[in-house]
């Protein structure tokens, strides 16, 4: 009799489809968060396995007895594959935007139980074991997806602007401007403030933007202490205090024209209004410094608060 009750409590409690599912949420938006969850390239950056060790680069991406790898892309959706002892089960990954900076995560896989009680009892056993890898593997991604710097591969914080008077230039170049070239032209706006009996206040400033010849124009920006007046193609600047979304680069021209990138990328993602185009500022003399790792540069794009 109890042997009976017992395999009846198997098909009673035990469904003939056992549905896992797993809900997580993290501070990001839905866009940055599919890039991470969506592209396995990425999970590079975030995996973690049971020991709490980063995942080594050709290896599967494994935690606990599971193994795991993206068999297809949706909307904001991923196929998940999840393997064990060459057992492959498919699952799906759906992210829903709670908030702009609130994304939920909702992982849902599906075993179809056996009709053997003994089976049936040990894929149960088996599914609760796979819903605490699932768990474990979107506790580490959504702590990694939370932190804006892991997304977007630097600390972006707000400022406001204090030099708000300059003097400004514009060249244009073939080629990606030379440290030469722009420091020619800071010296030349130097030059100018002085012979207005002006001071030069702060660091030099520039912004680039490449055209559709695939020349580039470059603006450069000298800050003074008060506001001068033209001098032929040198312009005289006012430029109102406001807030600025800003990041502090340490590299050379390519690290920081990413980072440049990147910054757009979370102005876009996150709905923040460009009042203005961005630009940089050099706080490193790149004549006196040619190791370019030690090169730090603020870059900074005009935000509506």
């Amino acid at each position: 009799m109890i042997l009976v009750l017992g395999i009846a409590a198997i098909y009673i409690f035990i469904p003939p489809k056992i549905v896992i599912t797993n809900i997580s949420s993290a501070e990001a938006t839905i866009s940055g968060e599919f890039r991470y969850i969506g592209q396995e390239e990425n999970w590079e950056k975030w995996w973690r396995d049971e020991n709490g060790k980063s995942h080594v680069k050709g290896e599967p991406f494994t935690y606990g007895n599971y193994q795991y790898h993206i068999t297809k892309q949706a909307y904001n959706s991923v196929g998940v594959e999840i393997e064990r002892s060459g057992n492959k089960i498919p699952s799906t990954i759906s992210l829903v935007s709670y908030s702009l900076d609130s994304t939920g995560a909702i992982w849902v896989c599906e075993i179809s139980a056996p009709i053997n009680p003994v089976a049936r009892l040990r894929i149960d056993l088996n599914a609760s074991e796979m819903k605490k890898s699932m768990t474990s593997v979107m506790k580490v991604f959504s702590a990694f997806i939370s932190n804006p710097k892991n997304v977007y591969g630097m600390t972006i914080y707000k400022t406001t602007v204090h030099d708000t008077l300059m003097v400004s230039a514009r060249f244009i170049s073939p080629t990606y401007p030379t440290a030469i070239q722009l420091y020619s032209y800071f010296d030349t706006l130097k030059q100018a403030i002085s012979k207005q009996h002006g001071t030069a206040v702060g660091f030099p400033i520039m912004n680039l933007r490449k055209m559709p010849d695939g020349e580039f124009e470059t603006q450069t920006g000298m800050p003074t202490n008060r506001l001068l007046k033209n001098d032929g193609k040198i312009l005289a600047i006012r430029m109102p205090p406001g807030l600025f979304l800003t990041s502090d680069i340490r590299g050379g021209t390519y690290s920081v024209d990413e980072a440049v990138k990147q910054l757009e990328l979370f102005v876009t993602e996150y709905s923040r209004i460009k009042i203005a185009t961005g630009f940089q500022i050099l706080i490193t003399d790149r004549r006196n410094e040619p190791d370019t790792t030690k090169w730090i540069t603020q870059i900074k794009i005009p935000i509506v608060p």
